[in-house]
């Protein structure tokens, strides 16, 4: 420009002394010509390189935001306000792997509808770019998607251009990232895709933290619930043994001769006694529901129990109760402590909801229907949904929303069921279990002739270690004990193991990070929990992985080896 500049000041100056240009016009009008096209790929580089530099610090800043955030949605908000103005884009979408259901859960807001998507069957052509980015593991970037195979599969409004890559924590593979053009065309260049790739990788290990941290808090608020159980229990215990005595004695004094109104008040005691003792033994099955063994269950006495419990209090309210459960028993696997605490914290807010209704009627039904057991607890009050957030009374949302995670960690689900024309209600739909046992998997035969397997067992507890001991060896097992964290990672990195059993409460570092190390090495990991805790176990199952609480059952455990087992007889059978 500086040259351009002095030029045509040379040629100003010539014209006005007279003289003739020393350079013939043509050639000075091609050399004008050149100068303007330098100048203009000079302008257009540095606004390329300020356009650069620009979608550079984006990227740090989305980077920086993506490690901070708290939450998978608040990292969605964030890559969806930075990622259209650094890649010329419309739309983010975030995709992660559910282990239990094999699918990609769609990251949304709450208020939206959930979307997953399967990765084995049919899916939609919108949701086909992010399963096969996912599958193959590899980036997938489609230019034009009415040239590509995902146009002709499924319905709805087609993205013109879509990039689908995959999302790697480390080496694991966590989920897909999609970047959409829903209106033009577009292509994406080496360096673009480079780039969503490491974006991509810094979400999920965004992703991974959270899981982390949110599995950290799971364990430590586990460990203050356990502490509040003993607290809880002590003091209940203590309770115990006065009221045991004020019955006694009220009982012992009905047995002489005494004037009625004496005897009314003293029956009257002895009853107010047996139903505090009733009320305190409760409150200590619910304390040490953290705790509890999972174990055959029947509902049906359990439902009666409850109902003769409640009875007193639905009198006095003029609740008219009907009932149509069944005779036969009803076995579930899980804790009873557990479900009672469930069934009857459905069972007061069925009745809190009845408080302002002009027509009290709590109806309780129970059935078995294809191995699975259904509970209906339906009443003629507000049909207010008291797991939503609009619920009028925040406690009573809480403590439903624990019963929800109860039920899912029992592998059943909890429904609130508004029909027209029909009172609102409750469903508890729980998995059934032969109550011989037939359902569970008999004593295993030893594994794959010629090959026995190898199991590293981190257990501090000598009595449980034995156990485990004698069981794992008497199903040919090959097993390397090991009394903390630190021996146990050593064993793991030295010697190759098919399965790791490892307690909740190791000395030296935590289950969380013991399992992130030995994972990748064996082909089953086995958490070993205090007493049957249903929220662990929903989080932490997945594709190799299980919760075996203490102290062992035998057939639990043998239906955990048996899966551990099944991808090695594969392999020995190719």
């Amino acid at each position: 420009m500086a040259g351009l500049g002095v030029l045509l000041f040379y040629l100003a100056a010539g014209a006005a002394a007279g003289r003739v240009p020393l350079l013939p016009p043509t050639t000075l009008a091609a050399f004008l010509s050149c100068l303007m096209i330098v100048a203009l790929i000079s302008w257009r580089r540095g606004r390329h390189l300020s356009r650069h530099r620009k979608a550079l610090r984006s990227t740090f800043d989305l980077a920086e935001q993506i490690l901070d955030a708290s939450s998978n949605l608040e990292i969605l908000k964030h890559a969806a306000a930075a990622l259209p103005r650094i890649f010329g884009i419309t739309r983010v979408n975030l995709y992660v792997l559910n282990r239990g259901s094999k699918a990609l859960d769609a990251v949304l807001d709450p208020e939206a509808p959930p979307l997953s998507l399967p990765l084995e069957g049919a899916a939609s052509s919108n949701a086909l770019g992010a399963v096969a980015c996912f599958q193959n593991r590899a980036l997938l970037a489609v230019r034009d998607t009415a040239r590509s195979p995902f146009s002709s599969a499924g319905g709805g409004e087609q993205p013109k251009a879509l990039l689908a890559v995959p999302m790697f924590a480390q080496t694991e593979l966590v989920g897909v990232l999609e970047l959409i053009h829903q209106t033009r065309r577009r292509h994406f260049g080496s360096d673009e895709q480079a780039l969503a790739q490491h974006l991509a990788n810094q979400i999920g290990l965004a992703f991974r933290l959270l899981e982390q941290r949110s599995t950290r808090e799971q364990l430590f608020r586990s460990e203050k619930l356990a502490a509040v159980g003993r607290l809880i229990s002590s003091v209940v215990n203590e309770l115990q043994a006065p009221l045991a005595s004020i019955s006694r004695n009220a009982e012992l004094t009905l047995a002489n001769p005494l004037p009625p109104a004496v005897v009314r008040e003293l029956r009257a005691v002895s009853s107010e006694a047996r139903r505090a003792s009733e009320i305190v033994t409760r409150l200590v099955s619910f304390a040490r529901a953290e705790q509890a063994e999972a174990k055959l269950v029947d509902l049906t006495p359990l439902l009666r129990s409850l109902m003769e419990f409640r009875e007193r209090e639905w009198k006095a309210r003029g609740i008219v109760v009907k009932q149509n459960l069944l005779d036969s028993p009803l076995y579930v696997q899980g804790s009873q402590g557990q479900l009672e605490q469930v069934l009857l914290n459905l069972l007061v807010h069925a009745e809190q909801s009845l408080a302002g209704a002009g027509e009290k009627l709590l109806m309780l039904r129970s059935s078995l229907l294809a191995r699975r057991v259904m509970i209906e607890i339906s009443y003629s009050g507000s049909p207010e949904d008291p797991f939503s957030k609009s619920a009028s009374s925040e406690s009573a949302a809480v403590g439903l929303g624990l019963c929800r995670s109860i039920i899912a960690g029992h592998g059943g689900e909890i429904r609130v069921v508004h029909s027209p024309g029909s009172h609102p209600r409750f469903e508890i739909e729980l998995p059934s279990t032969a109550a011989d046992g037939q359902a569970a998997v008999s004593r295993r035969e030893a594994p794959h002739a010629g090959h026995s397997l190898t199991a590293l067992l981190m257990e501090h507890d000598e009595s449980v270690r034995r156990q485990l001991l004698r069981l794992l060896s008497s199903r040919n097992y090959r097993v390397v004990p090991a009394r903390s964290a630190e021996t146990g990672l050593d064993l793991g990195q030295r010697m190759r193991f098919d399965i790791a059993l490892c307690s909740v409460r190791l000395p030296g570092l935590n289950w969380v990070e013991i399992a992130e190390r030995l994972q990748r090495q064996v082909t089953c990991f086995v958490l070993l929990s205090d007493g049957y805790d249903p929220v662990l176990a929903a989080n932490f199952r997945g594709e190799g992985r299980f919760v075996l609480p203490k102290p062992v059952d035998e057939k639990q455990l043998d239906r955990i080896l048996e899966a551990a087992e099944r991808p090695v007889r594969a392999a020995a059978s190719v």
